[in-house]
């Protein structure tokens, strides 16, 4: 009944919607494209054969998701993968890998709209990645009879409480959700409280994403420059936390003439702040997208590009794990397991934190409290070749071992 009621709401809200995200086009958080392919409005036709829908909202949920496409691919070669994302940045992202997948946005959760959507694609098979819950999608493939499932499902406790609060309502939703494949036991507990009837705890997917292609040529110059440096890469920074890198470096500077320190931030445009704070340390930085070669004599280099995060985890010998000292609750440290790093991370690793076990448990990577602490533990991996190769080696291992893990859960979804 509720449910039905939202439905209603929905459509009657729909210019409202459309208003609000055109002035989103406006302000250039969405182009022409994803207006109307977010409104069903697209061009492209269903195939024929079997056809799996797969979503993830923005590039993190979407690289585990491409994932789970090729993995369901090797299985079944004669499936059509249907990929949707919500956000500019990982739309241009997932099409330029080239995959042989549809793609196209996520259809805004507008009744009519939904409806629309189901029935020109006619899923066989539904996979949401992580914490996307919309009751109009939800409740259509209930309706038409197609499975629903939520991949590496995480929910938090603000969310749960959220939901919780509305239960008459919430209730209908998540009764409706077939499978539900969990990273944390937390979000087990709170999936199975809200209706959830099978909910099943594994490791997480981004343990199977595969490694991006490196530009060689990029590569090969960069390592060339670099060859007698030692690299420290902070990925993923978020406001302020390249002073815990400055003060790092203040420290290490003392032991080390031969260091230079990467800061990749989460978002491009915090980089003036990141060269602010540079400055006023009087600290000599370079910037990516205008010193691409002229990095030798300086101690920092800002990556204000996208796309080259494994590039400079190949050329680094410790990856700083962003988002880890601030309340943000860390960034996928899993991305490094390709590479031969040592993995660092902050105190505020909650949103990996069954990950951030297994890493310390394992002995697969080193957790520090701040710039004193990091400045300890890299002087240690520094000095000691035994230890980091030890530390990359174990990362590695447990890396494999959980992938392995996942990869008998995906076998699920064979058509």
């Amino acid at each position: 009944m509720i449910v039905r009621f939202y439905k209603y709401i929905s459509n009657l809200l729909s210019p409202l919607i459309f208003f609000y995200f055109v002035i989103r086009f406006f302000f250039s958080k969405e182009d022409k494209g994803s207006l109307l392919k977010k409104f069903g409005l697209s061009k492209v036709k269903r195939p024929n054969g079997k056809l799996v829908w797969i979503n993830g909202v923005s590039i993190g949920e979407a690289k585990s998701g491409i994932t789970v496409a090729e993995e369901i691919l090797k299985n079944n070669s004669n499936t059509t993968i249907l990929f949707t994302t919500s956000t500019l940045t990982a739309f241009e992202v997932i099409s330029g890998l080239k995959k042989n997948f549809i793609i196209t946005y996520t259809p805004i959760d507008i009744n009519f709209i939904v409806k629309r959507f189901i029935k020109s694609w006619k899923p066989d098979l539904t996979i949401f990645m992580e914490s996307e819950i919309w009751p109009n999608i939800i409740s259509e493939h209930k309706k038409n009879n197609i499975s629903f499932s939520i991949l590496n499902g995480r929910i938090s406790k603000k969310s749960y409480i959220f939901w919780k609060k509305i239960s008459f309502f919430s209730k209908e939703i998540f009764t409706n959700i077939n499978l539900c494949f969990v990273q944390n036991q937390e979000s087990k507990n709170y999936f199975e409280s809200l209706g959830v009837s099978n909910v099943t705890l594994i490791s997480n997917l981004k343990f199977i994403n595969s490694s991006r292609k490196i530009d060689k040529n990029e590569y090969h110059s960069l390592k060339k420059i670099l060859s007698k440096k030692l690299v420290i890469t902070l990925f993923s920074s978020h406001e302020e936390e390249e002073l815990v890198l400055i003060n790092c470096y203040k420290n290490l500077k003392k032991k080390f003439s031969n260091l230079i320190f990467i800061i990749i931030p989460r978002h491009i445009h915090k980089s003036n702040q990141i060269m602010l704070n540079l400055k006023n340390h009087s600290i000599d930085f370079a910037l990516r997208s205008k010193d691409k070669n002229n990095i030798n004599e300086k101690t920092f280099y800002i990556v204000d590009t996208y796309g080259e995060l494994n590039l400079f985890f190949k050329l680094s010998h410790a990856a700083i794990v962003g988002g880890s000292f601030k309340k943000i609750g860390g960034h996928n440290p899993i991305e490094i397991s390709n590479y031969d790093c040592v993995l660092f991370f902050g105190p505020e690793m909650f949103n990996f934190n069954q990950i951030k076990e297994i890493i310390l448990k394992k002995k697969a990577g080193f957790e520090v409290n701040n710039h004193e602490d990091l400045t300890k533990k890299i002087t240690l991996i520094l000095n000691n070749k035994k230890l980091k190769e030890q530390t990359i080696i174990n990362f590695k291992k447990l890396c494999k071992e959980e992938a392995l893990k996942v990869k008998k859960v995906l076998k699920n979804f064979s058509m």
